[in-house]
């Protein structure tokens, strides 16, 4: 009976706090690194409700991190949290259908205060008769495509379907199997067996949706890859070390907001990744771990991702891979450019004593190592680490953390859970996933306009540094001609310095 008016007040709540929180930002500026030694201490001993292995939590934080400040602030909202969550009723009705039902039901006042751009659903799939075809190609999804055989192509996340879901909730999990037909790519299955077809679908994607927010953003960007090239570059090189400095602005305010990001998403059992999917505190444990043992850092570079894939060229348009190509090739050559003024062979970088223990400390704590050759460390592989790096702090999580909120907060086209009784997955569920997002509107430093060339040990390096953010702007303008912007694609203005939104 009280289902409606708690559900009213959990929502508007939060709202509200979010709402103080957008008032509040400071946006730290970007500066010089320091010498500071970075501690840090194993996952499992900050989060005891999560324990985590082969990942780490600091536990001091560069000057520009404000830490002192920002840690009382996470302990504030993690306490405020626990406590309104309570408010939230144990079942709500389903999600509202239709883009003005779900911005009336989901968005309140406060979050359009805080941020007036509401979600907006890209034409491509509102007017699709082919959902599952249209997330494989572009947008944040389009990253699992992989050529398959005889001519097909496959999007798998069967591995979730291994682990157990919570009460009430359907398995979620399945491959979608597609052909190539026309010049385009169409479905030709998807699913679970034993399900409708509609139950199947709705399965199916909610297990992406899961892989991809929890597995592939939480897990892989935030918590495993750049907390430890934080800690690695931080400790190992000092801060006028030019690789350092080429590094330096990826790290901004990155140590203290991933402790904020595993505070509220990873922390335990009312955390997000197990209170907005389908996976219990327990399970989701075992689901990392499992996740983690396969982890590999060079997935992340965009050569290897397609080659892997089968996908760096295919018989239809791929939007998401001609946008990340697009993107990657001007930081490629940036990074080379760059490191081509201090180094001038491999015997020069092998050499360089700090980057040998640099690469060591990565190879420990990053699971599975960085994959440093076997004759020791290369011109070649200090380039390809560095320029992933910088991608997957700009363009990758550009995709994964904002392209993302015109998809996920759809939750009756692209749930979180599926309900064992086929019916649309809970507002609850819906509006937290809204919430989880709405945070990285906040006003932050942006990669177009935080003066990077000012991190430059000398003219030449500064040259470099404005030469790639220029080719970055035009870049932007070539895509500004294209109006209106196509919100299933990332912009070069639209690209923070580091993942800390």
């Amino acid at each position: 009976m009280l289902s409606r008016p708690r559900f009213w007040l959990y929502r508007n709540v939060i709202a509200l706090f979010m709402f103080l929180s957008f008032r509040s930002q400071h946006i730290v500026p970007l500066e010089a690194p320091s010498d500071d030694r970075l501690e840090y201490e194993p996952y499992a001993d900050a989060y005891p409700h999560m324990p985590l292995k082969g990942v780490w939590m600091p536990t001091s934080f560069p000057p520009g991190d404000q830490s002192d400040q920002r840690l009382r602030r996470i302990k504030l909202q993690t306490r405020l949290l626990g406590l309104v969550k309570k408010i939230a009723p144990p079942h709500t009705p389903p999600v509202a259908r239709g883009e003005q039902r779900m911005r009336g039901a989901l968005y309140p006042r406060f979050f359009r205060k805080a941020w007036p751009a509401a979600p907006v659903l890209p034409a491509v799939l509102a007017d699709s008769d082919d959902l599952l075809a249209e997330l494989a190609v572009r947008g944040p999804y389009a990253s699992y495509l992989r050529r398959g055989e005889n001519g097909a192509y496959v999007v798998d996340v069967d591995w979730i379907a291994e682990y157990e879901v919570a009460p009430g909730l359907a398995r979620p999990g399945g491959a979608a199997v597609f052909s190539v037909r026309d010049g385009r790519l169409c479905t030709e299955s998807v699913g679970l067996a034993g399900l409708t077809p509609e139950h199947a679908q709705a399965a199916y994607i909610t297990a992406l949706n899961e892989d991809l927010t929890t597995f592939r953003h939480n897990v892989s960007v935030h918590l495993t890859m750049l907390t430890s090239f934080a800690l690695a570059t931080g400790n190992c090189l000092r801060s006028t070390h030019p690789v350092r400095r080429l590094l330096h602005h990826c790290f901004n305010t990155v140590l203290i907001g991933n402790v904020e990001l595993a505070s509220a998403q990873l922390s335990g059992p009312q955390g997000f990744a197990a209170t907005i999917f389908s996976h219990e505190a327990d399970e989701l444990l075992r689901m990392v771990h499992d996740h983690l043992a396969h982890f590999d850092f060079w997935d992340f570079e965009p050569d290897t991702q397609f080659a892997r894939r089968g996908t760096g060229d295919t018989p239809f348009p791929y939007p998401y891979r001609d946008n990340v190509m697009r993107l990657w090739a001007p930081t490629r050559e940036y990074v080379e450019a760059y490191l081509c003024l201090y180094y001038v062979s491999d015997d020069d970088v092998a050499a360089d004593a700090r980057l040998v223990s640099w690469a060591d400390e990565l190879e420990r704590l990053l699971p599975n190592g960085i994959g440093i050759p076997a004759g020791g460390i290369t011109f070649e592989w200090l380039t390809r680490v560095c320029a992933t790096l910088i991608h997957v702090s700009t363009v990758e999580h550009d995709i994964l953390n904002n392209v993302i909120w015109n998809y996920s907060t759809f939750g009756w086209l692209i749930p979180t859970v599926v309900p064992q009784s086929g019916e649309p997955m809970d507002m609850r569920r819906a509006f937290d996933m809204v919430a989880t997002l709405i945070p990285t509107w906040k006003p932050y430093n942006m990669l177009l306009t935080s003066d990077i060339p000012a991190l430059a040990l000398d003219d030449e390096a500064q040259a470099v540094m404005t030469r790639w953010l220029e080719e970055l702007d035009r870049i932007q303008n070539e895509m500004d001609a294209v109006d209106p912007r196509d919100p299933t694609l990332s912009y070069p203005s639209y690209l923070n310095v580091s993942i800390s939104n």
